[in-house]
């Protein structure tokens, strides 16, 4: 059983933790980020616009803000989450508003409504003048662990 309680501390940027307790080769190799706070149902982190991660105008690349958002909303998921459980991602959808060509991207993503086997989330992407640069929504489906 997984204590989604101590993961989700464990990712928290001033965590003690070097390392969070559940992580994956893409987590450290795209950069993804450590929350700032998260209570249950929502979650906040921030994001360092990294140019490797733009399009050919500089921009940061759309499915960049998919990675991002899976990421958080998954989070978000895993603070309502039984420590019985484990989730996958059913659906993902991102909508853009503005470019982002420098500095903080704050992500907030909250649970909209937990169900039997699925938690609905938004996301939230703002700059650090706090323009809605996206938003996401996403499903995750959650199911027994073995």
């Amino acid at each position: 059983m997984t204590d989604w309680k101590k993961v989700l501390d464990s990712i928290l940027e001033n965590s003690s933790h070097e390392k969070p307790l559940l992580t994956s080769k893409a987590y450290e190799t795209l950069g993804l980020p450590r929350l700032k706070k998260w209570e249950p149902g929502d979650v906040l982190a921030e994001w360092a616009f990294d140019e490797r991660m733009g399009n050919s105008r500089g921009e940061l690349f759309g499915g960049f803000y998919a990675v991002l958002a899976d990421e958080v909303s998954a989070l978000a998921a895993m603070s309502v989450m039984k420590p019985n459980e484990i989730m996958k991602t059913l659906d993902l959808r991102v909508s853009f508003f503005r470019p982002l060509t420098e500095g903080i991207v704050k992500i907030r993503a909250f649970v909209l409504n937990r169900s039997g086997s699925a938690v609905h989330v938004e996301a939230e992407f703002h700059d650090q003048q706090g323009k809605l640069l996206a938003k996401a929504f996403a499903i995750h489906k959650t199911i027994e662990a073995e």
